[in-house]
Formats: structure tokens, C-alpha cells, sequence
């Protein structure tokens, strides 16, 4: 009692990106990767755990377009670089939805939910983490100041005088 499931995530602020739009959109993929899982735990079937995979890579391919277009927006110097990951991050959620398609016991629908939360969280932990500081910076020069943003953190401590 009191443990998180291994196929469970939860957002922290730890994840944020600074940009509250996008942070909006993460919790959603969090929510959608633990609908999905919770489906398989729950074996409510093939057509429903195909319907909240499904949802996924849709709300994937929405959200890979939302940040590019962030940034541009921002000017972002490894925007190309960036796209690449998402098109692999999709192409890898094309293939597990493929065999998973292709595969019929339990023990195949259990490692599909899991593969699907590692490609997602991978991204946003490796990937997206390298942007953070950049359009946070951007974000705040354009349109507001983001009290979470580690920059302004950092810039926000009192300068030490020396005695």
C-alpha cells in the first residue's frame, strides 16, 4: 500500500518546462501513458488499449508540431536536431502500436505499455530538458517572466558582498 505501480507516472515539478502551455501538455501525456497502462492492468481489451495508444500518438504528433513551432517562434539553434527526436519518438510509437497490433497475449500488451511510457519519458527527460533553459530565457524576454525558470532562479539571488 503507498507504492506507485513500475507502469505509473507522476508529474513533478522537477518536469516542468517553463512554458505553461507546454507543461499542460506533458501532464497530458503523463495522464494518457497512465490511461493506457492502467487499460492493459485492468485488461479492458484490444479495442480500448488500441483506442488510448492511438490517442497517444495522436496527441504526440500535435504536441511535436505545438513545440516546433516554439521553436521558430524563438529561434531555437537546435530546432532541426529537435525534430529529428520527434520523428523517431513517432515512428517508435507507430512500430510498438504496429506489433502490438500483431501480438496477442498479455505479456506482449504489458511490454507495449511500458515501451510506450520509456519513449515518452526518455524524450522528455533527455530531450526536451536541452531546450528548457533556452526557450525559458526567450519566453521571458517575449512575453512573461516564469517564476519556475532556473535562470531567473539563478539570476534572482542577492550578489554577495564581500566584507
Amino acid at each position: 500500500m503507498g507504492t506507485t505501480p513500475v507502469w505509473r507516472l507522476d508529474w513533478d515539478e522537477s518536469l516542468s518546462m517553463c512554458i505553461p502551455e507546454i507543461d499542460s501538455e506533458h501532464r497530458r501525456f503523463i495522464r494518457l501513458v497512465n490511461d493506457l497502462n492502467e487499460a492493459i492492468v485492468d485488461r479492458l481489451g484490444r479495442a480500448e488499449i488500441q483506442k488510448r495508444m492511438q490517442r497517444i500518438l495522436d496527441d504526440a504528433v500535435e504536441h511535436f508540431a505545438h513545440e516546433e513551432a516554439l521553436f521558430r517562434k524563438w529561434h531555437y539553434p537546435n530546432a532541426e536536431e529537435h525534430a529529428m527526436k520527434h520523428a523517431a519518438v513517432t515512428q517508435a510509437l507507430h512500430d510498438i502500436m504496429s506489433q502490438f497490433n500483431h501480438d496477442g497475449s498479455e505479456y506482449e500488451w504489458v511490454s507495449a505499455g511500458l515501451k510506450v511510457k520509456q519513449a515518452l519519458v526518455d524524450h522528455l527527460l533527455n530531450e526536451d530538458m536541452k531546450y528548457r533553459d533556452y526557450c525559458c530565457i526567450k519566453r521571458e524576454l517575449t512575453e512573461a517572466r516564469c517564476e519556475q525558470c532556473p535562470s531567473r532562479k539563478a539570476s534572482d539571488q542577492p550578489d554577495q558582498v564581500a566584507g
